[in-house]
């Protein structure tokens, strides 16, 4: 995948690398005008016709309204040279696995306010008929008041997208799958 530091997607100023993963990459960017920080999503994949624009449009639209206090939002969209990408809040702090590396023993007095935070938002993607598909240490960013924000809800967007509805290969991070589709794909 192309490096985007440096460059221009709409009206943000691509500032760095953040992190990558297996459908997009994720850049800190700048707003031109407004001068505040966000994470630019920049997806791996090309819009070349106006059906996969639609189909992806629409999920995108669908990702911005799930607004919670402990959900990365979504707040624009913008395709750039038919690469589309998701403007989100920037989580200043990292990823819950940075800050609790594998083997960490972590505190239940730790542990009860992540669980709470982070099934309020799971709950809430739920009621709004959004499963999330690749929940994990990876895609639960630390907030600048330290507060769990669930992330990376791409997974669950490409699952749930016209296009992939027929594809018979499991979709996500085995060790944090859900049972479900697993015995799902199992029992077919």
């Amino acid at each position: 995948m192309a490096d985007y530091s440096g460059q221009q997607l709409g009206n943000y100023r691509v500032i760095g690398l953040i992190g990558r993963g297996g459908f997009a990459d994720v850049y800190l960017g700048e707003h031109n005008y407004l001068k505040v920080q966000v994470a630019l999503k920049v997806l791996s994949t090309t819009m070349t016709n106006q059906e996969d624009m639609d189909s992806f449009l629409k999920e995108a639209q669908t990702i911005a309204r799930l607004i919670h206090p402990h959900i990365i939002r979504v707040t624009d969209f913008g395709v750039e040279h038919d690469v589309p990408f998701l403007v989100m809040d920037y989580a200043p702090n990292g990823t819950l696995r940075q800050r609790h590396p594998n083997g960490t023993r972590i505190p239940l007095a730790t542990i009860v306010p992540y669980v709470r935070q982070l099934a309020g938002a799971l709950q809430h993607a739920h009621e709004k008929q959004f499963i999330h598909r690749d929940v994990k240490p990876e895609n639960m960013l630390v907030g600048e008041r330290n507060d769990i924000l669930l992330s990376d809800f791409g997974i669950a967007l490409i699952a749930q997208s016209s296009r992939y509805q027929n594809v018979t290969e499991m979709i996500g991070t085995v060790p944090y799958m859900p049972s479900v589709p697993c015995i799902k794909r199992i029992v077919l």
